[in-house]
């Protein structure tokens, strides 16, 4: 059975504790971003999470950092558990500048495969909008690296926008095999990419696509929404997990 997790909703500044027992309380099993976790004592909150029976799924990095400050991201996940570093943003606007994002993602996730951590890049649409030399941005990103050193943290939602509903379900068949995490989100409009809505009251085919991660093995589907639409966050949050459980797939 897939699990529930969360990003975003909350800024964790104000109190991650009372966010975690509000949750877990709605159904989710994790959040998705371990970095409040960092701050202060941090075998002691580590302790605290696992006494929750609460997870956190991954730290993150953009490129830069990935080149210029391995080591304390390495230490970091180590110190927290998480085998994941997610790289939430890239973009390109040629094929040369496509490559060398491919050859950096490359190098940096066989640099945190030695350590036994996992490189997991994150999609939004314009990986699948953008083509370059008749080859979408998306594409050059897989062809170019190694399936040994980076995987996804990979955006449903935003693959939907990009690329097209009917293109999603072969899409996870295609790099199932790179998929570590995954992001369930919903648009009640499939053209306008600011039209952010609850899992299951928009456009996504949000039960075709839990059915689809379920058959690969992913243990946690992650929901987000940039932006609020008629409900407030406590709402929204615990609408889109009813969503994911009444597909009978997800605890």
């Amino acid at each position: 059975m897939l699990k529930a997790a969360l990003i975003g909703f909350y800024d964790m500044r104000d109190g991650p504790w009372d966010v975690i027992k509000k949750i877990s309380g709605f159904g989710y099993r994790a959040l998705e971003h371990g970095g409040f976790l960092l701050k202060g004592d941090v075998k002691e909150n580590a302790q605290k999470l696992a006494d929750l029976n609460f997870g956190v799924l991954t730290l993150s990095s953009d490129i830069d950092g990935l080149k210029n400050n391995f080591g304390q991201i390495a230490e970091n996940a180590h110190s927290i558990g998480v085998k994941n570093i997610t790289c939430y943003w890239s973009d390109a606007q040629n094929y040369g500048e496509a490559a060398k994002i491919a050859e950096n993602l490359n190098k940096a996730g066989e640099n945190l495969r030695r350590e036994g951590l996992y490189l997991c890049y994150h999609n939004h649409d314009h990986e699948f909008k953008k083509s370059f030399n008749g080859v979408k941005f998306f594409d050059i990103l897989m062809a170019l690296t190694s399936p040994e050193n980076v995987f996804l943290n990979i955006d449903l939602g935003w693959a939907t926008v990009g690329d097209g509903p009917d293109n999603v379900p072969s899409l996870i068949g295609r790099v199932k095999d790179r998929i570590r995490l995954t992001h369930f989100k919903d648009f009640y409009d499939l053209a306008d990419r600011d039209s952010f809505t609850a899992l299951g009251t928009g456009q996504v085919k949000i039960q075709e696509l839990i059915a689809e991660i379920a058959k690969i093995g992913v243990e946690y589907i992650t929901v987000e929404q940039d932006k609020l639409h008629n409900l407030g966050a406590d709402d929204t949050v615990l609408a889109s997990y009813l969503t994911l459980k009444e597909s009978g797939l997800v605890l």
